[in-house]
Parts: structure tokens; sequence; C-alpha cells
């Protein structure tokens, strides 16, 4: 791969995970407020949940595009490959790409040389190699899963989001629009005011629309909730296969800075202590013995980088 665009593959990369990180936290406010108001029963009019979905929904859309780069760009596939600075380990066997093949409904080149391998009959150096093979199938299959993830969770996002514009805007129009058309039958019987056929024909045709409104809108609400929970859960998958490739990501001093510094941000997405477990793993072939995973990974950010600035101590 050449130096420049294996550069900028470990900056996307590293700025996919700190976007993702980042939005993790902030849509896991909003599922929250969503179920509180849901709860409380009192309408979503000015609860601003709208502008902070439409606001994260084009940091996910970014995300998007990164992870289209990395998973579907030149070089593409193999995030964890590509990210520990070698020529990645989407070429597979033969050099052929398995993010091309399973594009084309056809099946990996690696899995065609595991299949050779096991007619062969067992070798020491084809164990080696089939083991090889096995971990670049992961690799590829988790590329793919995150695409589709983020993918997915833009896409809900979608709905999402104009599910709460017509919970904010058009919802409490309809509560209101039918008070009032109550509140004039009340008061043109009460002062003895005869409406006549026709007017009292357009009170009932406004009830009846205010009431297909509201049906619409108890609709929206379900339809936002069940949207809500599905981005819960593709935000919580994807979370799992990027720490997957996290792990394996060693080479790449861009992204180990940045988990370095947003140590906080990781612990709130995968629980606490978990920031060292990841750079624990990450490390867990490289430094001194008795070094803790934030030791090794902030002598490797000095030694690549020249610059820790931001990453505690």
């Amino acid at each position: 791969m050449e130096p420049y665009l294996l550069r900028r593959r470990k900056e996307e990369l590293s700025f996919l995970v700190v976007r993702f990180l980042g939005a993790y936290v902030r849509f896991e406010g909003i599922s929250r407020d969503f179920r509180e108001i849901a709860a409380e029963a009192g309408g979503f009019g000015g609860s601003g949940l709208f502008s902070r979905v439409r606001d994260l929904e084009k940091i996910v859309f970014d995300i998007k595009e990164k992870g289209h780069f990395l998973f579907r760009g030149p070089g593409g596939g193999a995030l964890a490959g590509a990210a520990a600075g070698g020529a990645g380990a989407a070429a597979g066997a033969g050099g052929a790409d398995p993010q091309n093949a399973a594009a084309a409904g056809e099946p990996s080149p690696g899995y065609q040389e595991l299949e050779r391998i096991l007619v062969a009959g067992p070798k020491k150096t084809d164990k080696t190699k089939a083991r090889r093979l096995l971990a670049e199938l992961r690799r590829s299959l988790v590329d793919r899963s995150l695409d589709a993830s983020i993918g997915m969770a833009f896409h809900m996002f979608l709905i999402l989001r104009e599910s709460l514009y017509q919970l904010e805007v058009y919802a409490p129009r309809y509560g209101g629009e039918l008070a009032q058309a109550e509140r004039i039958e009340h008061l043109a019987r009460r002062v003895g005011f005869e409406l006549g056929d026709e007017a009292a024909h357009e009170l009932e045709l406004i009830r009846q629309t205010v009431q297909h409104g509201q049906g619409v809108a108890t609709y929206v609400q379900e339809l936002a909730k069940r949207s809500l929970e599905r981005c819960q859960a593709l935000f919580q998958e994807t979370a799992k296969l990027l720490r997957l490739s996290l792990e394996e990501a060693v080479g790449n001093e861009v992204l180990v800075l940045n988990l370095l510094r947003e140590r906080e941000t990781v612990e709130r997405v995968y629980g606490q202590g978990a920031a060292e477990e990841i750079l624990a793993h990450m490390f867990r072939r490289q430094g001194d013995r008795g070094a803790t995973g934030f030791q090794k990974a902030l002598a490797f950010v000095r030694r690549r980088c020249g610059n820790s600035e931001g990453v505690g101590e």
C-alpha cells in the first residue's frame, strides 16, 4: 500500500473511532430522555429531541462515509491489518480481495485456499497458513459487518429523526385543534347559538380529521420507539465489532494516541477499566512485561509520534 494511503487510512480509522465513541455517548442520552418523556405521557412538544437527533445524524453520516473509505475504498478491507501498518490482510490468498469477492456474491478466495490445504493433508507449514487465513477471513468479516451496521444505523436515524419531527411539531397541534373545536361547540350550546347543519358538519369533519392525526401520532410514537431500540442495538453491535479491530490496531500510532486521549469516553462505552483492557491487549506482545497497557501505549506514542499532549499520566 502506498505510504500516503496507509497514513490516510490510519487517520480515517482514528477519526471514525473517536466520532463513533462520542456519538454512542450522545445517543445514550437521547435514548434515556426519550424514554423518560414517553413514560410521563406529556407529549414531545418542546423536548428538543428532534434537533439533537438531527445533529447526531450528521455525525453518523460522516462515520458512514469514513467507513466506506476504510472498508470499500482503495486498499479497503481488513481494517485491523491496515491499521497495524502492514499491507492489510484483505489481499487474502493469492492477492485477491475478499471484500470484492463478497460484494460480487462469490466465496472469498481464503475459503478456497483453506479447502485446498485440508484436501492436501496436514503439514506443519500448512497449519500455520491455515491459522493465518482464518484470521484474515475473520478480519474481513468484521470489516463487512462494521460497514453494514454503521450504514443501517444511519438509515434508522433518518426514520427516528422524521418520527421525532412529527411528534414535536404536528402531534401537539392536533391536541390543540381538537380542544378548540370542542370549546366552540361548548360555547355555542351555552349561549344558545344555533350553528346550523353546515357548521355542525364542518365541526364534525374537523374532529374526525384531528382524531385521524392523533392516531397517526400514536403510530409515529411507536415507530420512533422501535427505531430508537434498533439504533441502540446497532450502536451496541457496532461497538463490539469495533473493539475487535481496536485490539489489533497496535501499529496505528494515530489511533493509539486518540485512545489515550479519549480514555474516559472509551470507558463510558465499554465499561470501567475497558481502556486499560483494550490497550493491554493491543500491546500484549510489546514493551516491558511488568508495564500496564497504558504505559506501553504511552511509550509507543512518544516513540512514534513525539507527541503525547493531552494523554495524562
